[in-house]
């Protein structure tokens, strides 16, 4: 496995992790004004609070 190869794994991990944190949270770039309370939510982990972007 040459340097390149690493590198890449690497990258790729960073953007699915950064996926995955995002979706458990509720990060949104494009949302206006608060972030619904009621814990985490998302994606992956919705709870009935609503759409939490437009």
């Amino acid at each position: 496995m040459n340097r390149g190869v690493f590198i890449f794994g690497m990258w790729c991990l960073i953007v699915t992790s950064g996926f995955a944190y995002a979706s458990f949270s509720g990060y949104s770039p494009f949302a206006d004004g608060q972030r619904a309370t009621g814990g985490p939510g998302g994606v992956f982990i919705g709870r009935g609070a609503g759409p939490r972007h437009k």
